[in-house]
C-alpha cells in the first residue's frame, strides 16, 4: 500500500480523536495526596536513620559552639586536615573560630580535596537524601573534586519527600529551580548530567535552633 495512505489514514484517526475526545474515566483522580506511608518519626529522626542506613554519618549540635565543637571531632575522627568551604557564611563561622580553612575554588588546579564543607539547600527525610546545588558550589567541578563532603544544615530544611523539596527549593530561590541539582545519600552523589562519582564519606551536621548567620 502506498505510504502517504498510510499516512493520511493515521492523520485522520488522530484528527478525529482530538474531535470527538473521550471521557475521562476517573475525573476524581487524587494526583496530590501521598501515596507513600507517612512515618510517625520526627523529620530529623526519619533523615538520621535513612541517611545512615546508607553509611552517612550524622551529628545532631546545639547552637555554633557545639556546631564548632562537632565539626572538630569530625575531622579529628575522619582525619580531615585540609578542609575546602567557599560558602561566605560558613567561611566567616570557621574566621571567627580560628579554624583553618581554604576559601577559594581553583578547578584547574584544586582537582583532588580531602573534604569540602559546605550547607545544603535542603534535607529529604524519606529517601535520606541530600539536595546540593550550584548556590552552594559555584562550580559544580567543586564536588567532582572532593573526597569526602561535610554538610551542614539546619532542622528546619528537612521536608519530607521529593515533592516537598521541590517546593521549598522553589520557594527559596524565587520560584525557580536551579540550573543545577544533585541529589546525595550516604554512600554517593548523583547527577543527572554527569556520571555518578563515588565519595569516601559524607557527614550531615544539623544544627538546631536555626542561626541566620550560617
Amino acid at each position: 500500500m502506498d505510504e502517504s495512505t498510510n499516512r493520511e489514514k493515521v492523520l485522520k484517526k488522530v484528527r478525529s480523536a482530538l474531535i470527538s475526545k473521550t471521557p475521562n474515566p476517573y475525573p476524581n483522580l487524587d494526583m496530590d495526596s501521598n501515596v507513600f506511608h507517612q512515618s510517625s518519626l520526627p523529620l530529623e529522626v526519619e533523615f538520621a536513620e535513612k541517611f545512615t542506613e546508607t553509611n552517612g554519618q550524622f551529628v545532631l549540635c546545639n547552637g555554633r559552639i557545639e556546631l564548632m565543637e562537632n565539626i572538630l571531632m569530625v575531622c579529628d575522627t575522619n582525619n580531615y586536615t585540609d578542609v575546602v568551604c567557599i560558602d561566605r557564611n560558613l567561611s566567616a563561622f570557621f574566621d571567627e573560630f580560628e579554624f583553618p580553612h581554604q576559601s577559594v575554588f581553583e578547578p584547574e588546579s584544586d582537582t583532588d580535596l580531602q573534604v569540602v564543607a559546605l550547607p545544603c539547600e535542603c534535607l529529604i527525610a524519606r529517601q535520606g537524601t541530600i539536595v546540593i546545588s550550584k548556590n552552594m558550589t559555584g562550580d559544580m567541578r567543586l564536588l567532582s573534586s572532593a573526597r569526602n563532603l561535610m554538610v551542614i544544615a539546619h532542622a528546619h530544611q528537612i521536608v519530607p519527600d521529593l515533592k516537598e523539596a521541590l517546593d521549598f527549593v522553589k520557594a527559596q530561590n524565587d520560584n525557580k529551580l536551579p540550573e543545577e541539582m544533585l541529589v546525595i545519600d550516604g554512600n554517593r552523589k548523583k547527577n543527572t548530567s554527569t556520571e555518578t562519582t563515588e565519595l569516601n564519606r559524607i557527614t550531615v551536621i544539623l544544627i538546631q535552633p536555626f542561626d541566620e548567620r550560617l
